[in-house]
């Protein structure tokens, strides 16, 4: 008896992965007796196995694709700015003349390669950016020893964020204007197949 009630508790998921092998007569004899079971308490299951469709078991989706596509391409973008964020930080530190410092240069770079890639970049890009302008007045001042105060630190803060925000921002712009005619160019061709079929 006990034995019994085991068999009729496979799920239904896995009873529908057994089904075509049993119709098809290569399931292995317990894999068989396991369906007949499971099918005998199941209603749902054996209308499947009948062919009528049963409403009240709901059809499995399949996982989005695109959504795990782009969590992937998310990661792999977040990855790309950690080595942006080190590479920048590292030409800041290393070659700050306290004139100028053309490795900012690079940002607009990197947010339009970025925004280019994935839109959805964005809050990653700002904190990657508010970390330089930190970065950047902490340089300043430690390049500076004698004229170090808040009043200066708070200014190379503020300077920082307005230029860097800027550059950041142009970079945004371009990528957003790429992705866009990228985006645009792609989908008529969807269109077409669509109108195609």
């Amino acid at each position: 008896m006990k034995e019994a009630a085991e068999t009729t508790k496979i799920p239904c998921a896995v009873c529908r992965d057994l089904m075509p092998l049993v119709q098809d007569g290569v399931a292995s004899p317990e894999s068989e007796a396991l369906v007949q079971a499971h099918m005998a308490v199941c209603p749902a299951c054996r209308a499947l196995w009948q062919g009528t469709d049963d409403p009240a078991m709901p059809e499995q989706s399949a996982p989005d694709d695109g959504k795990i596509l782009q969590r992937l391409r998310r990661r792999y973008s977040t990855h790309l700015l950690l080595l942006a964020f080190a590479g920048i930080a590292a030409g800041i530190a290393l070659g700050y003349t306290g004139r100028s410092n053309w490795v900012i240069l690079l940002l607009p770079l990197v947010w339009g390669v970025l925004t280019y890639r994935d839109t959805g970049m964005g809050r990653p890009l700002l904190l990657f950016t508010l970390g330089l302008v930190v970065l950047d007045a902490i340089v300043k001042q430690l390049a500076f020893l004698e004229s170090f105060s808040i009043g200066n630190f708070l200014f190379d803060l503020a300077s920082g964020c307005i230029l860097y925000a800027a550059l950041g921002g142009i970079g945004w712009l371009i990528g957003w204007l790429l992705h866009y005619a990228r985006t645009a160019r792609e989908e008529p061709a969807d269109d077409k197949d669509q109108k195609n079929t």
